[in-house]
This record gives C-alpha cells, sequence and structure tokens, in this order.
C-alpha cells in the first residue's frame, strides 16, 4: 500500500489497519508512485536523460539492494519508517507498532509489536516471517536479512554477548564468537554475510558471520584504536580519527605512507574510504560553522575533491559504493550515491530529493495582516518559515509613522521546539524604547544569516497593522495612558505599560522644556475636538492656554484662552460630566465655591462660561476628574480633605453630583495623586498616587462606586518625584 509522503490523519489511521493486515501475510507492494522530475544538479554527475529523481520522506535509516529505508519523525502522530524502491520510486510505509529494526544492506524491515517480530521482504513486500516474543525474551533484534534473524543477548552479570541466528529451519548461536566477547554490533550485509565487530578484554576486533552456517570467520584485530571516533578501510587505504579533535589520518597499505588533515573539533564525524580515496566530512550542521561540514575525498598525496557542501548522514551500499544524505547549495538537499568512476576520481551522483534546499530559504510569510494586541495582551507569535534553523536570525519591525523599532536577533536551533523549520518571534508588543508598540502600519524584515557560513543570508519583508483600542489620555496612540510630570520647569510623558513586575511599569520620554513659567498644569483629555488629549497651563499673570497634544506624542503651539484664572487654587479636568460625549473642567476659588466649565470641543473657545455647581469644596487640598470609575455614564471626581481621606463625588450627567462618599483614610500619605485613563483594559479609569518618597503607586478602577479601587500595586519605572499633571 503507498501513502502519501506527509500522510495526513486519515492516512495514518488507515496505515494502522495496514499493521493487522500485513501482520497476517498481506503484500506491502504499494503501486508505483511517480517521483518529481528535477534539473540535473551542476554541482555532481547529472542523473539519467529519462530517469526522474527518488523521494526522499525524512532521514536515510539505511539501504539494501533494491532501495533504502527512511524514518519521518512526526512528533505526536508518530514515527513513520518507508522503504523507497529503487525501480519505480515507491515508498512502502513499514508498519510499526513499537519499533523497526534493519541491517543495513539488506532487502530485509523487520517490524516489532508486543506479541511478534515480522519480517518483510521489502522486494517483494510481503511478509516471510514472523517470530514470538517469547522466542526473544531478553534479546535485542538486530535485524534480518532474507527470512533469516539476528538478534543479539548480554549477560546481566558478566557483560559477555552471544549472537543469535534465528534461519528458518534452525536457530542457532553464532559460532567462532568468544564468549567473552562485548560490544558486539554487525555493519553492512554483503551477499550471504555480514560484517560483525566485538571487544575482547578491551581489544577490537572484526570478522565476517557466514548466515548460511552461522559461522564467524576471518577474525582479525582491529586496524583502529580503541574507541576511535571514526575510521574505515579499503584494501589500499585506511582512515581514521581517534578523538573528536585529533587530525584525521590516511594511510597508503602499500607503502606506509601516511598524512593528516585538521578537522578541528568535530561533533558527527563522517569518516568512509572508497579505494585510494578518504572520505570526510562533520555532520555538525546546526551550530556553528565546521571547517569539515562539506564532504570531501582525499587521497594520501594530498589530491583532493569537494562533493557536496553539506552531510547528514552516510551509509555503505552493497555494492561498495555510499549513499549520502547531504545536499549541495545548488541542487539542494537529498541522497547522493558516491562512487570512483573510470577516471580514478570520486563523484557524487544525485538518485534522491527531499525538495529541501540547502541555502537559506524564506517560505511564505505567516504574519497577520492585522494584530489585534488588545485581544493578545501578553504578546503575539510571529512565525516565518526558514529552509533550516542554523540560522542567526535578525527581526525588525518598523512604525512606519514615527519610525521606532523593535529589533531583535534569534538562534531559532537553540530555542524551544517550535516546529520544523520554523523561526517564532513572542514579540511581547513593546519596542525597542519599552514603549508599547503603537498604532498603525508597521514594515517588518527578518534576516537569516547561515550560522554555518554555508551561502548567502536570506532576507524577507512584508507589512503588517497593529490596531488597538483609543485611550482617552494616550499621547502616541497605543492604547495605553499616558501620565504628564512636570520637574524642574521640563515636562515628560510617562508612558504606562504592563511589565513582569510588579505589573505596570512606566517609559519616560522628556518632551518640553521652560514649563516653570505656569504656575498651574492640568491635563484635560481631549477638549480640542482632536482625537489627542490636550492640556491647559495657567501662567503667572492668571492667563489660561491650550496646549493640543500632537502626533509626536507632546504638545504643539500654545493657543489662549482667557485671563482671570489667578483666582482658583484647584483646578481638574477630564470628566464628561454632562454626558455630551466632551470633557469638561471644574475648579475651585479662595470662597470654597466650585465651579463648571462645560466642554465645547472647539479649540479657539474650548470652555463654555462657567456655571457655580457647589460650595464649601475649600475643605478639599486636592480635587482630581477621575472619568467615570462609579458605573454611571457621567464622569465622577474624587477629593482629598485635610485629615487624609479620599471622597468620590458621583456625576449625575447634569453637572452637578450625588452626596459624597466615602473611599478611604491614609491618602495624605501621597504628595500628588491624579487619574489615569484605563491602564488594564477593563474599560474603568484608574488612579496613581505618588508619596514623598518619589514611589508611585497605581489603583486599579473596579466599576463598583462602593469600593472604586482595587489594593495598590507598585509602579516600577523609576523616581516619581514629580508632580503629577492627569
Amino acid at each position: 500500500m503507498t501513502l502519501p509522503l506527509r500522510p495526513t490523519r486519515r492516512a495514518l489511521a488507515v496505515a494502522a489497519g495496514t499493521v493487522l493486515a500485513v501482520t497476517a501475510g498481506v503484500a506491502l507492494t504499494p503501486p508505483a508512485v511517480a517521483a518529481p522530475a528535477v534539473a540535473a544538479p551542476a554541482a555532481v554527475a547529472a542523473t539519467g536523460a529519462t530517469e526522474q529523481l527518488l523521494p526522499l520522506p525524512g532521514t536515510l535509516a539505511g539501504t539494501g539492494t533494491s532501495g533504502y529505508l527512511t524514518r519521518e519523525d512526526l512528533g505526536n502522530e508518530g514515527v513513520f519508517f518507508r522503504w523507497v524502491r529503487y525501480s519505480d520510486g515507491a515508498a512502502t510505509l513499514v508498519p510499526n507498532d513499537y519499533t523497526v529494526r534493519h541491517l543495513n544492506g539488506s532487502d530485509s524491515v523487520v517490524s516489532e509489536d508486543r506479541e511478534t517480530a515480522t519480517i518483510h521482504d521489502m522486494t517483494t513486500g510481503t511478509v516471510v516471517r514472523t517470530v514470538p516474543n517469547s522466542a526473544l525474551y531478553q534479546q535485542y533484534v538486530l535485524g534480518a536479512v532474507g527470512s533469516t534473524l539476528l538478534s543479539l543477548s548480554t549477560d546481566g552479570t558478566t557483560g559477555f554477548q552471544k549472537l543469535r541466528v534465528y534461519r528458518p529451519d534452525a536457530t542457532t548461536l553464532a559460532t567462532g564468537l568468544p564468549a567473552d566477547a562485548k560490544r558486539v554490533a554487525v555493519g553492512t550485509v554483503r551477499g550471504g554475510t555480514v560484517a560483525v565487530s566485538y571487544e575482547v578484554d578491551s581489544v577490537p576486533y572484526k570478522a565476517v558471520l557466514d548466515l548460511a552456517t552461522s559461522t564467524l570467520s576471518g577474525a582479525e584485530r582491529s586496524p583502529f584504536p580503541l574507541n576511535a571516533w571514526a575510521g574505515d578501510q579499503s584494501e589500499t587505504t585506511r582512515a581514521w580519527q581517534k578523538s573528536n579533535n585529533a587530525p584525521l589520518l590516511i594511510e597508503d597499505l602499500r607503502s606506509g605512507a601516511r598524512s593528516s588533515v585538521d578537522l578541528g573539533n568535530t561533533y558527527r564525524p563522517v569518516v568512509r574510504v572508497l579505494g585510494d580515496w578518504a572520505l570526510f566530512a562533520d555532520a555538525r550542521n546546526f551550530y556553528e560553522p565546521s571547517p569539515v561540514q562539506a564532504l570531501r575525498a582525499r587521497t594520501v598525496s594530498g589530491e583532493e575533491v569537494r562533493l557536496l557542501d553539506t552531510v547528514t548522514k552516510a551509509v555503505d551500499e552493497p555494492d561498495g559504493s555510499l549513499l549520502v544524505q547531504g545536499g549541495t547549495l545548488a541542487d539542494g538537499q537529498g541522497l547522493y550515491r558516491v562512487r570512483v568512476g573510470a577516471d580514478g576520481r570520486p563523484a557524487a551522483t544525485r538518485i534522491a530529493s527531499s525538495g529541501k534546499p540547502v541555502k537559506l530559504t524564506f517560505g511564505p510569510s505567516k504574519i497577520p495582516v492585522v494584530l489585534d494586541l488588545d485581544k493578545n495582551r501578553t504578546g503575539v507569535d510571529l512565525d516565518w518559515p526558514l529552509s533550516r534553523l542554523n540560522a542567526e536570525v535578525t527581526v525588525t519591525l518598523r512604525h512606519q509613522r514615527t519610525g521606532k523599532a523593535r529589533t531583535t536577533v534569534l538562534y531559532p536551533s537553540n530555542n524551544d521546539y517550535v516546529a520544523e523549520n520554523l523561526v517564532r518571534f513572542a514579540w511581547d508588543g513593546t519596542l525597542d524604547s519599552g514603549e508599547r508598540a503603537f498604532n498603525g502600519a508597521y514594515d517588518w524584515t527578518v534576516t537569516a544569516t547561515p550560522r554555518d557560513g554555508l551561502g548567502p543570508a536570506a532576507t524577507a519583508s512584508g507589512s503588517f497593522t497593529v490596531a488597538r483600542k483609543a485611550n482617552a489620555s494616550d499621547l502616541t496612540d497605543n492604547g495605553s495612558p499616558d501620565l504628564i510630570v512636570r520637574n524642574n520647569g521640563d515636562l515628560y510623558r510617562l508612558d504606562l505599560t504592563h511589565s513582569d513586575l510588579p505589573g505596570f511599569g512606566t517609559v519616560r520620554t522628556e518632551i518640553g522644556y521652560a514649563w516653570g513659567l505656569y504656575d498651574r498644569v492640568e491635563t484635560t483629555r481631549n477638549i480640542a475636538g482632536s482625537a489627542l488629549p490636550d492640556l491647559v497651563a495657567r501662567d503667572k499673570k492668571g492667563g489660561l492656554w491650550l496646549y493640543q497634544g500632537d502626533s509626536s506624542g507632546g504638545y504643539g503651539v500654545r493657543s489662549w484662552i482667557g485671563g482671570g484664572w489667578q483666582v482658583y487654587d484647584q483646578i481638574a479636568a477630564g470628566s464628561d460630566l454632562n454626558r455630551d460625549g466632551r470633557p469638561d473642567l471644574v475648579a475651585t476659588d479662595r470662597t470654597g465655591t466650585l465651579w463648571l466649565y462645560q466642554g465645547t470641543g472647539v479649540a479657539k473657545a474650548p470652555f463654555a462660561p462657567r456655571t457655580k455647581i457647589g460650595h464649601g469644596w475649600n475643605t478639599y487640598d486636592r480635587v482630581a476628574a477621575t472619568g467615570n470609575i462609579g458605573g454611571d455614564p457621567s464622569g465622577d471626581l474624587v477629593a482629598r480633605d485635610r485629615s487624609g481621606v479620599l471622597w468620590l463625588y458621583l456625576g449625575r450627567g447634569d453637572g452637578t453630583f450625588a452626596a459624597r462618599t466615602k473611599i478611604g483614610g491614609g491618602w495624605n500619605a501621597y504628595n500628588d495623586f491624579s487619574s489615569v485613563a484605563d491602564a488594564n483594559g477593563n474599560g474603568v479609569d484608574d488612579l496613581v498616587g505618588v508619596n514623598s518618597l518619589g514611589d508611585a503607586k497605581l489603583y486599579l478602577g473596579t466599576g463598583n462606586w462602593r469600593a472604586p479601587y482595587t489594593r495598590p500595586q507598585e509602579l516600577s519605572g523609576g523616581d516619581y518625584d514629580d508632580r503629577l499633571l492627569g
């Protein structure tokens, strides 16, 4: 049965049913699968003019005479083994209830479940034999050749191992293997024999097992040191590396001549010998560059050929050639067969393609067109498909209107696993300045530079739009309120933003100077008809001036409102007291009379003539317009008496107030307090207080007039020894 190279969940369910059918003896042979035609690579020998490249579903797990075995790990969906036939490219799924075993060079594959070990002949797609697990108790199945199964048993006390041969007609121990052998391993199957290596008293040996007679013969001491990092030899040449930081040694067995190649500190060395050529590479291509990442072939005399740009795995083929999973920048990743040609030089011929490039390339962007950062207050994941993750990735998000940006450098191969070939930037919605991201259009650019030095950098770009709800105290259009403070005549904007601990903080930006000429400055929210909050400032002669918020996050040129404002000792603005949709201003004179100035929304005359709305307000030393904190659509006020008690005045919606209610005492601990528009997104305005030490506390509004504020929490971000303006 032929399945898709990346099976759907429905296909996986069908495959599970196939395991039962195959175990009963149903053929596995699939119909032919047409492999995609790919242009012949320039850097390697070309495939035949009429020959198509084979598929490579996963990583190379082994090879035989009729095809090769691949392994694909799909995470929670499971691990899938497939046999790809050389003759037609058909990829046959191997039943895998527990595990799959294969001897390199064999056309048989063993699948194990809880009850049996089943041998599949991949040349015919049939089950040729099943062996009950009871017969394999405490044995490790190595694989099979034809209908003959090999297993290994280990004495738990001595560590001595026995090689068992399960032929259809008999089960025997491999004779010729010393009784005190350890670290027994099998190599490539060639014809009716298989290479075997083992150790006796820490001395390494190699021999050949005749499968027909279950006999080891030709035992000789290994030509490589014990625990050699890697090594191989032919009839004429031997090559090995003693340790991960040792050079590669190449020896001509005819003359005894030697040479060496500095490999640096290898991670996963590949060392093979074909004829007079030592082939070597380091399969470390997901971290720092390796000087031997490319597959090269070299003679003892120093002649060298570069075969591939990168290598993942190499296995010996039964005919003596080498099958390598790797790739070139020109032709991408796949399987390459390496042989020594008629000219005496090795060459790599591409026989299969994974469809993936070796050079870094970005796939289609997965960035949303609009990012709603109110719905995603903790951040949003920005994803880019990348052909391989061994890269340094620089991400830049730039706000088109202001030019402010967020730049970060990612190393996705070192990050927590996200998904195959996916770069993820978990953007917390802030900019490099620490401010929350502004509303509007952004350009993004992502550049991936290969960490292995292989090929050029890849770049992708695009755009998205950030959408946040408007905030009545927001000068920068980023959805978070701004506190305005004055210190020694300089004006600062404090952008209130979320932080990890204790929960909220501010980003401080200077937006003006020479404000010492005013004896009273008060933020008013939007009283002039624009989309941004404004402020009013009273000079020392009693003249009141309007400063409208501008697109730079500050205020524009002042305009005259009127004179005579020196009669007031308290001014508070920002609450809509008459439900006309515009914030109003209140002021108390020295006799304690409370006056209402209704907002007009017109910059040239922002307030209507005053109206008297109360008396006795000289009992308070601080009054603040709080917006709507009591749950009714009308705006409200809070006032602190001289004993430190804070009182709430709920607006009735006609410019007057209900009887005051007590919020609580102890508010004389604060030098100043001021309203701030909805810092936490619950639709209710909040309050900030600053004590004599410059410590700021944030009181979040509840919307319940009986308990209008939560317990205070620390507002981080620096010294707030300033005069709050709202």
